[in-house]
């Protein structure tokens, strides 16, 4: 049974998100609509809201579940289409943009999705039942080159070469093709002390290959700010060091009028800033909401406005 997520730093995400009550926002990443529902609290009932989640169990649970007063629609899509989501809507610009990127408890919670060493289940982590390569396909048939490299890129593990050739020497043998096998394979390649944190990391850099989040969030900022009307806020919520970075050098660049390289003695980038930084350091959850919801620990929220 999945148990129902828990929105992280909802008060913080409403403090920086609203800027116009009676406007448009869009929750790029639904899940079970806490912060869709949230945001909705906290606008006036003439206001429009947009939910996606790539996710069609996702947005099929919130169809079913939630009611808001406010005119709305869910859309089963990665939130990389976001512009031509909005358009599509009739929206050019829009008021508000939230990302949350932390994987939602349909996904977490279902061992068949296999994203957790924890649970026996099938090597999949896709977040859409239509992305064509799923864990078990990448783990089969990358390279020791490719596999080492995605699990130092997006684990940032120091154990990667030796993982990537143990996968390498198992498959040889027989296809792996449960979180069992592949967590037993990553145990014995890793020190006891450092098992948990290094399955972790080498699960979170497997979902990021199939997904392909990092391409995604790079593309979906972009279109994200080239959609906020002048004051439109957008907010995002990263989970990893990877992310967080993205999203700090995204907003640096863009909140900058010309980036070129600094021994350029006259500027000839022409870029003009178009965002206004409203957290300078990520907000973090305090104490109690960490008690109260463990899967809050590592959330770095950052905020912007469109100038």
């Amino acid at each position: 049974m999945t148990t129902l997520h828990i929105p992280v730093l909802v008060e913080q995400t409403i403090q920086f998100l609203i800027n116009r009550p009676t406007g448009i926002y869009v929750d790029c990443t639904l899940g079970t609509g806490g912060h869709f529902q949230a945001i909705a609290q906290h606008l006036d009932n003439d206001a429009y809201l947009i939910g996606i989640d790539a996710d069609p169990s996702a947005v099929q649970y919130c169809e079913q579940n939630i009611s808001i007063s406010q005119p709305h629609q869910f859309i089963t899509a990665n939130f990389v289409d976001i512009k031509r989501i909005c358009y599509r809507a009739g929206f050019p610009k829009v008021d508000g943009i939230l990302m949350d990127l932390g994987l939602s408890s349909f996904a977490l919670d279902n061992p068949e999705r296999g994203f957790t060493y924890s649970q026996a289940g099938p090597l999949d982590m896709r977040f859409s039942p239509d992305t064509a390569q799923t864990a078990m396909d990448f783990i089969n048939t990358a390279s020791l080159k490719e596999l080492a490299l995605v699990f130092k890129e997006y684990g940032e593990e120091r154990y990667s070469y030796n993982i990537a050739r143990r996968i390498i020497t198992e498959r040889d043998k027989n296809p792996i093709k449960t979180t069992g096998q592949l967590a037993s394979i990553i145990r014995e390649e890793v020190p006891k002390q450092f098992q948990i944190k290094t399955l972790s990391r080498i699960f979170q850099a497997i979902r990021i290959q199939v997904n392909q989040e990092l391409d995604a969030l790079r593309q979906g900022l972009s279109d994200a700010v080239s959609l906020l009307a002048p004051s439109g806020r957008i907010v995002v919520i990263s989970y990893h060091s990877i992310e967080d970075r993205i999203v700090k050098q995204f907003f640096k660049k863009e909140a900058s009028d010309c980036i070129c390289p600094p021994d350029f003695p006259i500027c000839q980038c022409n870029h003009r800033a178009q965002l206004k930084i409203l957290t300078h350091r990520p907000i973090l959850p305090n104490k109690s909401e960490i008690e109260r919801n463990s899967r809050a620990r590592s959330a770095r929220l950052r905020a912007a406005e469109k100038l």
